[in-house]
């Protein structure tokens, strides 16, 4: 039994695992915090208006009212919305509504003009 005199009482150990657990559970918390603020941001941004978009919601909206005011709105905001392949319809309905700008006294658009208007508005709103 003499030889085993030399064991040696308990000596405490320090432990730091608990320390890094939560460490790293902080981090891993602040890192989806800032992932969820960023996904936040992203979704619920509105896309900036482009004069293509403002000019296809007004024409969606547009009425015609007074047939040269009118004339002169349509041809504005149909410049900005129109498409490529578009473009030669336009410019019928544009030698359509010239009579209806330049003068003083002007009569009102007729049915068909206005049909024809109305049809375009809905073929660009399409794509």
């Amino acid at each position: 039994m003499e030889q085993l005199r030399d064991i040696k009482g308990l000596v405490e150990v320090s432990d730091y695992s608990l320390y890094y657990l939560l460490g790293l559970i902080g981090i891993a918390v602040l890192v989806l915090v800032v992932i969820g603020l960023y996904l936040y941001k992203k979704l619920t941004q509105k896309a900036p208006m482009t004069q293509k978009k403002l000019a296809m919601e007004l024409l969606k909206k547009f009425e015609v009212h007074d047939a040269k005011q009118s004339a002169y709105e349509f041809s504005h905001l149909a410049q900005y919305a129109v498409k490529d392949d578009q473009r030669q319809q336009l410019e019928a309905l544009l030698k359509e509504l010239e009579p209806y700008k330049f003068k003083k006294e002007v009569p009102e658009l007729d049915a068909q003009l206005k049909e024809r208007l109305e049809t375009f508005v809905k073929e660009l709103s399409r794509g």
